[in-house]
């Protein structure tokens, strides 16, 4: 994950007195984008390596499987370019996302965290993103990802969805219903907040 889009969601919630679980696919500290840990010019990143409630919280994240929907108002996920390997096909993510959408509750994702819904369906087989219009990064403009790595703006319109790419280089999110989608780790903050607001 990009630990500033992780560092904006979470200070986002802890500021808004909400309480706040961290877990990932195999619990403990979930892995870092190289180089993102040293962003010393990012005020957020600084705060969270400041404080040391949230670096142990983080340390000490649950394992998705032992996540029960049903005890959240709202899930987030962060960027991070792990999430098209690690979370593109992990069944405690898909369940996860599928029971908060059942429960009618937001779904809130960033950048490359997007990947975790890309096989995310329900009991009759039709995509969560069917219809729905979101956004997400487009691997064509960077570099460095194996030729495997999916393109995620096609493989969400190969599902259906109504993929926004938006017209400028700023902050970018869409929400569509209880899905709330950012198109790169500078929305992160626009996500957050779009998610308090409708979890509150």
């Amino acid at each position: 994950m990009w630990l500033s889009s992780f560092a904006v969601g979470y200070y986002a919630f802890v500021d808004a007195a909400l309480d706040v679980s961290i877990c990932s696919p195999l619990g403990g500290p979930a892995p870092i984008v190289p180089g993102s840990e040293r962003d010393a010019a990012d005020e957020t990143v600084r705060r969270f390596y400041q404080d040391p409630t949230a670096r142990e919280e983080f340390s000490d994240g649950l394992m998705l499987s032992q996540v029960c929907a049903g005890d959240f108002s709202a899930v987030y996920y962060p960027d991070g370019a792990g999430a098209l390997w690690d979370l593109a096909h992990d069944r405690d993510s898909q369940a996860l996302l599928w029971r908060m959408h059942e429960l009618q509750r937001p779904c809130a994702l960033v950048g490359y965290g997007t990947a975790a819904l890309l096989s995310v369906q329900g009991p009759d087989s039709v995509p969560l993103v069917a219809g729905r219009s979101l956004t997400a990064p487009d691997r064509a403009a960077d570099d460095g990802f194996p030729e495997d790595a999916p393109s995620l703006l096609q493989e969400f319109a190969a599902r259906g969805a109504l993929c926004v790419a938006g017209e400028d280089a700023g902050p970018f999110m869409v929400q569509s219903g209880g899905l709330i989608t950012g198109r790169d780790a500078g929305a992160s903050a626009l996500v957050a907040q779009a998610m308090i607001a409708s979890a509150c």
